[in-house]
């Protein structure tokens, strides 16, 4: 998959026609792809067993230049798991602030990075009911690049790649106010591929 992206973005960063969208102003975008996760913690041991699942991202800013854009992202993965009579979801994202910068006023390709609070919940499904559980938060990052396709001036279609995370530290589930269990050291990381609507 990261072959197919790189090559993408190869193409895209060499060879496609120059962006003739206007960058001022506001920006907001709205995408969804697929992401790959894993954690670790310290009652984890070594298994770096990654999960894939659905990703999608929201991102909004303000162009302080043609080459700085100013705002804020929040990252989604999801993925669902059932284990007997019970249908869960387990749900990372983060809530950052970013700095994305386009190197060139001719290319639509962009860097970014930010950071942030991240977030560790799931939803349990279980004798007609939803238990939903917040499981922790922490200090998250983002870092990641993409390219907007101008569809038209203020209009373009957004492929990029992401990295994110975070340290949620104590993970302790909680069901009625009382602890069903914990895990210390909790870290997470994303990785995912998403395609997305950019509009100016």
């Amino acid at each position: 998959m990261l072959v197919v992206v790189t090559a993408a973005m190869s193409w895209f960063i060499l060879g496609a026609p120059a962006a003739a969208q206007t960058r001022d102003g506001f920006l907001f975008g709205i995408g969804a792809g697929v992401g790959s996760a894993t954690g670790s913690c310290d009652q984890c041991g070594d298994d770096d067993d990654r999960k894939n699942g659905v990703a999608g991202s929201v991102r909004a800013g303000w162009f302080v230049n043609p080459r700085l854009l100013l705002g804020g992202e929040l990252n989604v993965w999801a993925r669902r798991e059932d284990v007997a009579d019970v249908e869960s979801w387990l749900y990372m994202y983060n809530a950052s602030a970013t700095l994305t910068f386009y190197p060139s006023t001719a290319s639509g390709f962009f860097v970014k990075g930010g950071g942030g609070v991240a977030y560790l919940d799931t939803d349990l499904e279980a004798f007609d009911r939803v238990f939903e559980l917040e499981l922790g938060r922490g200090p998250g990052w983002v870092v990641g690049a993409g390219y907007d396709i101008p569809l038209s001036r203020r209009v373009a279609l957004t492929p990029a790649v992401n990295v994110w995370g975070g340290r949620i530290g104590d993970v302790r589930a909680r069901a009625l106010g009382a602890p069903v269990g914990a895990l210390t050291g909790w870290t997470q990381q994303i990785v995912d591929v998403t395609i997305g609507v950019t509009f100016r």
